[in-house]
């Protein structure tokens, strides 16, 4: 869930591709799999989404969807990740392996990292978000894998550097400007002391 008691601020992270290349897709508790985009699971994706409270509605996050990423369904069948409950055939997690623009440049980017609160605990929302980096290692081109996450989601912040994110300074994705240094005594109130440390310190200046 998105922690709203804070303030909202932006944030850009990188890490080399070369860290999701060649790997085995990550191992999942018994009864669950790893599942790509289906004509229909949009569905799937905005309850999902409207779980985690990014979206007020099932109804917004569907209209969001199919704006955003159906006009591209073939690409989405082999992008948009799922990880399925089999028992409850059902969505327990989603990632999407995608692309924005920086500074005029197409750039791979991590989208719309959603786990279920009901599912949360079972080591589920870092598997689909390192599954779904291996397909962008696959098919995107470049050095750098890029996202946006914000200052509402600090406990993903944590996750994306344990796998190797760091902070860009300078850049922003798309629609998502750069909000790089006004987060950081956010972050520093409300994250692991050591947790903190290591990402000021892994901050990276490096570009695509």
């Amino acid at each position: 869930m998105l922690d709203r008691s804070i303030p909202y601020k932006n944030i850009i992270m990188r890490a080399e591709k070369s860290r999701f290349s060649g790997q085995k897709p990550p191992e999942l508790p018994e009864g669950f799999a790893f599942k790509l985009y289906c004509p229909g699971d949009e569905k799937q994706w905005a309850r999902l989404e409207r779980s985690v409270d990014e979206f007020p509605s099932e109804e917004e996050a569907l209209h969001y969807f199919t704006e955003r990423y159906l006009p591209m369904s073939q690409l989405l069948e082999r992008r948009c990740w799922f990880i399925w409950d089999e028992e409850k055939r059902q969505a327990a997690a989603t990632a999407t392996a995608w692309f924005d623009q920086m500074e005029g440049k197409r750039t791979a980017s991590l989208h719309w990292v959603s786990t279920d609160p009901s599912y949360q605990g079972k080591g589920l929302g870092r598997a689909i978000v390192i599954r779904a980096l291996q397909t962008l290692a696959a098919e995107e081109e470049g050095k750098s894998i890029y996202l946006h996450t914000q200052t509402w989601s600090h406990k993903a912040v944590a996750l994306y550097l344990s796998l190797g994110f760091t902070l860009v300074q300078k850049g922003g994705l798309s629609q998502y400007q750069n909000d790089y240094p006004q987060y950081l005594p956010i972050l520093r109130e409300i994250m692991r002391p050591a947790d903190f440390a290591a990402l000021v310190q892994e901050t990276d200046e490096k570009r695509i």
